[in-house]
């Protein structure tokens, strides 16, 4: 009975070691406590999305700087490249991304009609990547391209945190529109 018994205290003993074990992530593991969201609104985020990419279209015709402004998640990360090849990114300022945004903002593009065909791939229900195939027409000037952009929902609603957008890199005048150097030569994805 004895050995019984000292079999069982022993079999117990183990079992609430490995339990203990489970129940409390040793500190040596950095990631226990980490678990990735799982996307459950994803009809819900894509039309706010969309929503978002319309609104910053609307604040280009109508010339509107600020409106263009509130949607964007400061500091932005802003991404491009110029005929070079030479790619460059930085992460802008809300003063940065209004001087470089402005002269384009200053002359309303009412004729202007955007068509995108983007990619959405929801990382979480706050977290999003936006890959788009675009195409403008103002008048009889049309123009297509690609652009990407980063999203992230704060305080409930979708912002830019990062965009991307080739051909920037080349543009008269971008050099002192940030400060000079590389800043001047990122102006925004979405800032067509």
């Amino acid at each position: 009975m004895t050995r019984i018994a000292l079999v069982l205290t022993v079999a117990l003993t183990a079992a609430a070691a490995t339990a203990q074990e489970k129940a409390a992530p040793p500190a040596a593991d950095p990631m226990s406590a980490w678990k990735p969201h799982k996307v459950a609104r994803e009809a819900a985020d894509r039309k706010e999305i969309l929503a978002l990419m319309k609104a910053m279209d609307a604040a280009g015709v109508n010339g509107d700087l600020e409106a263009a402004a509130t949607l964007v998640h400061f500091p932005v990360l802003m991404a491009t490249d110029d005929a070079k090849g030479q790619g460059s990114a930085e992460a802008w300022t809300r003063e940065q991304w209004l001087e470089v945004m402005k002269p384009m903002y200053a002359k309303p593009m009412s004729d202007a009609k955007m068509a995108h065909n983007p990619t959405i791939f929801l990382v979480s229900d706050s977290l999003a990547l936006v890959g788009d195939t675009w195409s403008m027409t103002m008048g009889k000037k049309k123009m297509s391209g690609r652009s990407a952009a980063m999203l992230v929902r704060v305080d409930g609603s979708w912002r830019f945190a990062a965009m991307m957008e080739s051909g920037w890199g080349d543009m008269p005048g971008m050099d002192s529109a940030a400060g000079g150097g590389a800043a001047g030569k990122e102006p925004p994805a979405g800032g067509k």
